[in-house]
């Protein structure tokens, strides 16, 4: 069982997006001080923060000067190197370990992982080359999916090939590095599951939630998601195996497709909380960011996985903040959190808005009337 960190103490958080920001929020609210690494002079973290090192990610001098100024460390960043947490580890712990990060940031080693762990995964194949992909779609098969191996929020956007002749413009998206490959997984609901493993090793987990995307970005969550039970349960489980074989302590995150025939493919595994459950934030005893503070610092943790009404969660942009600011003052039932981005960050995150609902339809209708 690893040591009580007292509040009063500090927690080092490296990255400072809206996950940061919300974990030091979360940190605040238990009495912890707290420092975020992050290159952004205006991160969203930064207003929250008792101290901020501005410092890109990859740097080993700062990594170590948070850890020197720190009682703990927490990373929320894909773009974080997983090979400095063992150095950091030196100085403070850092609870969620290098194997979960290191496992989530290269695709290709999460894929032989998710293989030895026998869940489902999209056919695939190692990328370097136009020739390559020539004579994987041989076996794959079109349409496919081109991925940067790396998991970064940097690359994320995916290159879809649906013909041969759409192989040729792949050309600027292998000047990335190494890709993978994936077979088109022609899904019916994007899901996702979050987990929390405390120090003891006992793994909860949060309501499976579908994500929905605008233009390949995230922008709406609905929880617990619309499926049938024996899917719920496979997901779980498959989260379960997963979480079991990871040492970590913290809380992590399973993508999982769904098809219309009930097939579940394993798509990405998150190593910090994932954006799609911003929505616990707004709820007493259900906060995965309260979570993961309590179970890195050694408190015991319980999560309420029980949620009254039905959720749904929008994404509020920068370029959306007028019409957000319409709606928060008539929409007294929802609810609405803000980012404090108005001075010049580099993310186009503003906040989320949560509305909780017995007509999710009717809802979702309102916000795209709304966010046209």
């Amino acid at each position: 069982m690893m040591n009580w960190i007292e509040p009063g103490s500090t927690i080092g958080i490296i990255g400072g997006g809206s996950v940061a920001r919300l974990l030091a929020l979360s940190a605040k609210k238990l009495g912890y001080h707290v420092g975020v690494l992050d290159p952004h002079a205006h991160c969203l973290a930064e207003s929250i923060a008792d101290w901020h090192l501005i410092a890109e990610l990859t740097n080993e001098k700062a990594c170590l000067d948070l850890a020197m100024k720190s009682d703990v460390v927490v990373y929320e960043s894909d773009a974080f190197p997983s090979h400095l947490v063992k150095k950091i580890m030196r100085t403070v712990p850092v609870p969620q370990g290098e194997e979960l990060l290191s496992i989530s940031q290269d695709r290709m080693l999460q894929k032989a992982f998710l293989e030895s762990v026998r869940v489902n995964i999209a056919p695939f194949a190692t990328i370097i080359s136009l020739d390559d992909i020539r004579e994987a779609v041989k076996s794959i098969g079109f349409p496919c999916v081109l991925k940067s191996n790396s998991t970064d929020e940097r690359y994320k956007k995916n290159h879809v090939i649906f013909g041969e002749e759409d192989i040729t413009s792949s050309t600027d998206f292998l000047n990335q590095g190494t890709c993978v490959l994936e077979a088109w997984i022609p899904s019916e609901k994007e899901l996702c599951l979050a987990l929390v493993k405390s120090n003891n090793g006992e793994i909860s987990t949060f309501s499976i939630t579908e994500m929905k995307y605008k233009n390949d970005e995230f922008y709406q969550a609905v929880a617990p998601a619309q499926i049938e039970s024996e899917v719920e349960q496979e997901i779980s489980r498959i989260g379960q195996v997963i979480a079991e074989k990871l040492e970590f302590v913290g809380v992590m995150a399973v993508e999982v497709f769904s098809t219309s025939s009930g097939a579940l493919y394993v798509n990405e595994i998150v190593a910090h909380p994932h954006r799609a459950f911003h929505y616990t934030f707004n709820f007493p005893n259900l906060s995965q960011y309260e979570v993961l503070i309590k179970a890195v610092t050694g408190w015991p943790i319980s999560v309420t996985n029980r949620l009254s009404d039905s959720i749904v969660m929008q994404v509020i942009r920068t370029d959306e903040k007028d019409l957000v600011y319409t709606q928060a003052q008539i929409k007294p039932d929802w609810l609405f959190t803000f980012y404090d981005n108005i001075n010049g960050s580099e993310t186009t995150e503003f906040g989320h808005i949560v509305v909780p609902t017995k007509q999710v339809t009717k809802i979702l209708d309102q916000l795209t009337d709304i966010f046209v």
